[in-house]
């Protein structure tokens, strides 16, 4: 295995030759922002009051969570005109913030259909693209962005080599970068190495730190979204083993993007360890200064098409992250089964949430036994991977990921990534939690081995019948069957 790769922050002169040779050149735009003292300086003006991580610092300070809405189209007109219907008919402001998506051309770097399709959409009129192609329309128009909303603004832009993306979103006063490397290969990648992918988020991560450390403060997307079909353990692993990689490049800020399995209990069991693990894993390395702030991203396997059910999981998705205490709440909308995002569906999801803050108060979910146990099992879980690389690593979290993945320790069900193994296969509870069915080369303490048998086999004797495949097939459509 190539193992040039190391958890090892970027020099200088490393970062602005590859700023240099392989991110500007990219596309035309990139000479807008060669000049990276001018982009920091507007940055700082235009962020003034609309600073993401200065806001999630805010929040937990009152014990407000903000709320996160998803946009974006294929025009600058169209993106501005949804953000400001959002935020006038929801009141998103003060307490919210935006993720911006890019589309699907963009994320994949094939800035020609792109282009292609921002020329269709202005002779349609409609928007021809599944979201807003920031590296085609360049800082200019990502300014105009920044300065039409109320709120702090991110990029989401995840796929193989965000970089110029990121570039342009920094430059234009948008606050949110991405942590993430395991994250994108099992995501959105079919043939990039990991060595390769987590050099790019190296850059990225360290252009994020370069802005927190002249004055503008970035907070980093470190996410474990993945597919939607994956153990809470497993996610969990993904965000502590991403966080001491962007922690190396001078991350400060991280938020940990937690995609929701839909089980109550499990899911907020999962975000409490995963803060907790990050905070003690990076103090362990020498990280002393990284601030972490928590969030709940909807469910991403197979949701209904009707606006009804759809509702019904918009509505739960949120609840989780509120009885969690999340500092935060990322929307979908109830018209994705067939498109992306309208403006008046997000508005529809904030309204909704917004409702559900106001009626649920202060109520957050008690302590209790079964909430201690899943907690316990989801630590010992991650603890076991994460020395197991760390190990395999010599103490560096890059290489023994790789190690990992390669060997076949760090695995999961579903994704498109050729790397990953695929031995695990998962399947839920009697209770709706994620369980190891069988659980590959993972390398589960015994105890949490028998912990999801014994879980199963509550399933087993509810349901009156043995686990089988057929099941765990069923399993990926149990939130998408929509009821007769």
């Amino acid at each position: 295995m190539d193992t040039r790769i190391r958890n090892a922050r970027l020099s200088d002169d490393q970062f602005f030759k590859i700023r240099k040779e392989e991110v500007l050149p990219q596309w035309e735009t990139g000479k807008q922002i060669e000049d990276l003292d001018e982009c920091i300086t507007v940055a700082k003006e235009l962020s003034q009051g609309k600073s993401y991580a200065l806001k999630l610092i805010e929040a937990r300070e009152k014990g407000v969570q903000l709320l996160m809405p998803q946009f974006g189209r294929a025009l600058t007109e169209y993106t501005i005109e949804g953000l400001q219907y959002v935020e006038t008919e929801s009141g998103l402001a003060p307490d919210g913030a935006w993720i911006i998506f890019s589309d699907s051309y963009t994320r994949k770097l094939d800035f020609e259909r792109a282009a292609a399709g921002i020329e269709r959409s202005k002779q349609e009129g409609l928007s021809m693209l599944n979201g807003w192609p920031i590296v085609n329309f360049g800082v200019e128009e990502a300014r105009r962005i920044r300065r039409a909303s109320q709120v702090p603004l991110t990029l989401n832009s995840t796929d193989e080599d965000g970089r110029l993306a990121s570039e342009i979103a920094l430059a234009a006063g948008w606050n949110g970068a991405n942590t993430r490397s395991l994250q994108e290969c099992v995501a959105h990648c079919k043939d990039i190495s990991l060595q390769d992918e987590i050099r790019i988020n190296q850059y990225e991560s360290r252009l994020a730190a370069i802005y927190t450390e002249r004055g503008v403060p970035i907070c980093t997307h470190n996410a474990c979204n993945l597919t939607g079909y994956d153990s809470a353990g497993y996610r969990a692993f993904v965000v502590v083993s991403q966080s001491l990689l962007g922690a190396e490049q001078g991350i400060k800020y991280q938020f940990l993007e937690h995609g929701l399995n839909m089980n109550m209990i499990q899911d907020i069991a999962m975000v409490r360890v995963t803060e907790r693990l990050c905070r003690e894993y990076c103090l362990r390395f020498g990280y002393v200064d990284v601030d972490f702030f928590t969030g709940g991203y909807p469910f991403l396997g197979a949701w209904p098409p009707r606006a009804e059910e759809a509702n019904a999981m918009i509505a739960w998705n949120a609840i989780i992250p509120i009885m969690g205490g999340f500092r935060t709440v990322i929307l979908k909308s109830d018209d994705e089964a067939f498109a992306t995002p309208t403006k008046e569906g997000m508005a529809r999801s904030v309204r909704l949430a917004r409702h559900l803050l106001t009626i649920m108060g202060s109520q957050r979910i008690p302590e209790s036994e079964e909430l201690r146990t899943e907690e316990a099992m989801i630590e010992l879980e991650v603890r076991a991977i994460m020395e197991k690389c760390l190990e395999a690593g010599d103490g560096d979290m890059a290489i023994g990921l790789c190690r990992g993945v390669e060997a076949g320790w760090v695995d999961t069900m579903l994704t498109p990534w050729k790397y990953n193994k695929g031995h695990v296969m998962v399947m839920r509870d009697a209770q709706g939690a994620v369980r190891y069915w069988n659980p590959g080369d993972v390398p589960l303490p015994d105890e949490v081995k028998a912990y999801h048998r014994d879980k199963l086999a509550e399933r087993e004797k509810k349901e009156g019948r043995k686990l089988d495949f057929q099941m765990l097939v069923g399993d990926l459509q149990f939130a998408s069957i929509l009821p007769k």
